[in-house]
């Protein structure tokens, strides 16, 4: 396996990604606040048309304070500690792929490695949690076996 990627280097590409979500979802609030709000309608416009709008809006709204919520979340999380079961805050490499337990996202670089942000209400922690260093486990017919946590 390759070498070990420093926890501070996987948070940091971590708080990169969703710093650039929060700003995509800031951007997509404006643009439909705008869209919404921003046109004067004629009577013969439809009613439904803007609720609608302002329903998207406000989906759009709950999702930005989720992200919003999980920035400040991995903003708190202290790469110096180290885990040795797997919880929240725990690198997890295994002989698949290696995971960031903290929030869900796609994949990120860090220390020229793919890391997977792993929510812990993903259904795959719930088999590995507390799982520690040569232990496996199964999850949709893939096994893993746990080189490290750290």
């Amino acid at each position: 396996m390759s070498k070990k990627i420093s926890k501070e280097a996987i948070l940091t590409a971590c708080i990169e990604k969703q710093e650039e979500l929060v700003s995509s979802y800031e951007h997509r609030v404006k643009e439909m606040t705008d869209d919404a709000y921003g046109h004067t309608q004629s009577a013969s416009q439809s009613e439904d048309r803007t609720a609608g709008k302002i329903e998207l809006l406000q989906t759009l709204k709950n999702e930005l304070e989720f992200v919003t919520a999980e920035m400040s979340f991995l903003k708190s999380l202290d790469p110096g500690i180290k885990k040795d079961t797997i919880e929240t805050g725990a690198v997890v490499v295994t002989d698949q792929r290696t995971f960031f337990v903290a929030v869900s996202s796609e994949k990120v670089e860090a220390g020229g490695q793919e890391v997977f942000g792993l929510s812990p209400n993903a259904p795959i922690y719930s088999v590995m949690k507390g799982l520690k260093d040569g232990n496996a486990f199964s999850f949709n017919d893939i096994d893993y076996k746990i080189i490290s946590v750290y």
